[in-house]
């Protein structure tokens, strides 16, 4: 089981024979004054994405409950999103999954995703399991109707900067990396906790090329084999980025065919300023279409700010048959007590 240390980090595992421990307080420790402002946080997950990782790293262990249910996506979901807690340390939390019914991509373009094969049912058990339990220990749960967890990164996100709070979005995948700004960090999520990487506006220029704004035009151009989304002919991630170091945009490019075709190369140059003198049937237009994230789904931060106690959390664990993340999810997501303000100058004794 040398894979768990991925999700558990430093996780006290309690072999699966034992019985549950005795209830006990929990001490939920407070957070220390920072010196200077703090931007309020807001930590919005890619349900799909981690949910997926957390199934694969547990694969092989066949995690069940006592009624033979499965759990290692449930058990791995939570002890990495305690993990990202524990980095983020977030005001408030949101998680994503993808719509189970119709998607508004695929009816824009059928070939949407159309390679991936059926999911594992039981992942997809697990999935609704997670957002039910996650429901009961306070935390905000989204399921947009024909849309995707990127929808509710994106309207968090969104949410966040119009408030004036922080943004931290964590996801396994590139496709958000468009919605990076100043206020708003991807925290992406590799094989373990210690090996993800935080993607801001300069990391995003210095790795990929681009900057933010400039992303969704870029993936357009490179094309998403993961989505079964093909870019324009000849114009891979290299030249897509080139030709946005020296254009603003895409259009811009096209509008100086001479430049467009000095910098991608004469073929690929003319095969883009083809693909978007026919604007039905470009590649291009349609992948920017597919590729942009919908940033206005109606997302109150306040709400998904901890709602559950200790001994809530406790009481669902310990049901769930979770009773080695009682205190994990206890320190991650549990209510926190209202702290008085630090003392000013107004309170020190007269002298």
């Amino acid at each position: 089981m040398a894979e768990l240390s991925l999700f558990d980090l430093d996780l006290d595992i309690a072999p699966r024979s034992d019985p549950p421990p005795p209830s006990r307080p929990v001490l939920v420790p407070t957070r220390a004054v920072a010196r200077g402002p703090r931007r309020t946080t807001v930590l919005v997950v890619d349900g799909n994405s981690v949910a997926h990782r957390a199934f694969h790293a547990y694969a092989a262990d066949e995690l069940t409950d006592a009624g033979g249910r499965p759990r290692g996506a449930v058990y791995g979901f939570l002890a990495l999103l305690c993990g990202i807690c524990d980095r983020v340390s977030p005001d408030a939390v949101v998680v994503g999954f993808d719509s189970h019914g119709s998607s508004a991509r695929k009816l824009r373009f059928p070939g949407y995703k159309a390679q991936r094969p059926d999911g594992d049912p039981a992942l997809a058990m697990q999935m609704d399991d997670l957002a039910c339990l996650l429901d009961r220990l306070g935390v905000a749960v989204l399921v947009p109707e024909g849309w995707e967890a990127d929808d509710v990164l994106g309207s968090g996100a969104a949410a966040a900067e119009a408030g004036g709070w922080r943004a931290v979005l964590a996801t396994s995948d590139r496709d958000a990396f468009g919605l990076v700004s100043e206020a708003t960090t991807v925290l992406r999520l590799g094989s373990g906790l210690d090996r993800a990487s935080e993607i801001t506006p300069a990391v995003l220029a210095s790795t990929v090329g681009v900057h933010p704004r400039q992303y969704v035009e870029f993936a357009a151009l490179r094309g998403d084999t993961s989505d079964n989304l093909p870019g324009v002919p000849g114009v891979g991630a290299k030249r897509a980025a080139a030709l946005l170091r020296e254009y603003p945009t895409v259009a811009e490019a096209v509008g100086d065919p001479f430049g467009c075709r000095s910098v991608l190369g004469r073929p690929a140059g003319q095969a883009l300023i083809d693909d978007l003198a026919d604007p039905v049937a470009s590649i291009f237009l349609r992948n920017v279409d597919l590729m942009t994230i919908r940033r206005d789904l109606p997302i109150d931060l306040e709400t998904a700010r901890p709602s559950a106690t200790p001994d809530a959390i406790e009481r669902h664990l310990l049901a769930w048959e979770l009773p080695t993340l009682v205190r994990r999810v206890t320190i991650a997501l549990s209510v926190r007590p209202e702290l008085p303000p630090p003392p000013g100058d107004a309170d020190a004794p007269p002298i």
